[in-house]
């Protein structure tokens, strides 16, 4: 494995914000695969006691989910721990802090540390700044002779503007995998479902996934691509009238089952996810739908 490998900036390391910050338009940010993003594979292991992941008007999953629209909202600093789909050599980071309710809440002191060892082991930081006020895309970019490398990224937000609470809509992280381990999960089998979703039966033969779930006699239909399971889902219910929705799923940290993101597929829902689903495997075998 490749060893971590911080940017030498020395004692102007808390100007680095001052120094790199860049006005890059919200279109930049497309230019690349954002690695941070759970869509990509990423996936928060560590958040605040007060910002539960299925809270989704302020989840901290609102800062990967590849949209502006949405935010992390909790009470003062914070620390998130990310754990990326693959070793990664970073080229630049970005935030967003645009959209918020209150401009106050966007976060002004923060830290970033980098880890190729555990998601709480092994840290070494790699950039510090300040971040301002109502402005998407401020990107901090490393030097190519001085780009770390890691796969557990560690953000600490210390401070805001003057709020009593903090938030932002994105964090973002562009470069090149180091390492390509080919892990598929198999997500074959039965599960649970949370929040009343009732049994739930998945087939998976390579990348292609089927199956149905009880709730609104669903269908569901996808494909896998890394640890990222998308799946097209048809919801009927009793009058026989359909509801189509989009969902990212990965396995959970444990592997005892599968947590993801979903949303309506309708114009107005497109932006942003407005659910949280949960499973718990209960067999290997899934039966039939």
């Amino acid at each position: 494995m490749t060893a971590l490998r911080k940017a030498h900036m020395g004692a102007a390391l808390p100007m680095i914000g001052a120094g790199l910050l860049l006005a890059a338009p919200a279109l930049a940010q497309g230019a690349a695969t954002d690695l941070f993003s759970y869509r990509a594979g990423a996936d928060i292991l560590e958040f605040p006691d007060n910002s539960p992941l299925n809270r989704m008007e302020s989840s901290p999953f609102n800062l990967i989910d590849d949209s502006a629209s949405t935010d992390w909202t909790g009470d003062g600093g914070a620390v998130f721990v990310l754990e990326l789909a693959e070793e990664t050599e970073l080229s630049r980071i970005a935030f967003d802090t645009g959209g918020l309710n209150r401009n106050q809440k966007a976060p002004k002191g923060f830290t970033v540390e980098l880890s190729n060892s555990s998601a709480n082991s092994g840290f070494e930081k790699v950039l510090s700044g300040n971040l301002r006020m109502n402005a998407n895309g401020q990107s901090f970019a490393f030097k190519p002779e001085e780009r770390p490398t890691g796969r557990w990224v560690r953000l600490t937000i210390l401070g805001n503007h003057g709020d009593d609470y903090t938030g932002f809509t994105g964090f973002h992280g562009y470069g090149r995998a180091t390492t390509q381990s080919g892990d598929t999960p198999d997500f074959t089998g039965k599960y649970e479902g949370g929040s009343g979703l009732g049994w739930i039966r998945l087939h998976q033969q390579g990348d292609k996934v089927t199956g149905c779930y009880e709730y609104q006699q669903s269908r569901v239909t996808g494909t896998v691509s890394g640890r990222v399971m998308k799946l097209d889902i048809v919801e009927t219910d009793s009058a026989g009238d359909t509801t189509r929705r989009t969902g990212l799923f990965q396995m959970t940290p444990d592997g005892r089952g599968f947590r993801g993101l979903v949303r309506k597929n309708d114009p107005s829902a497109r932006d942003a996810y407005a659910d949280y689903y949960t499973a718990e495997k209960t067999s290997n075998k899934a039966g039939g739908c």
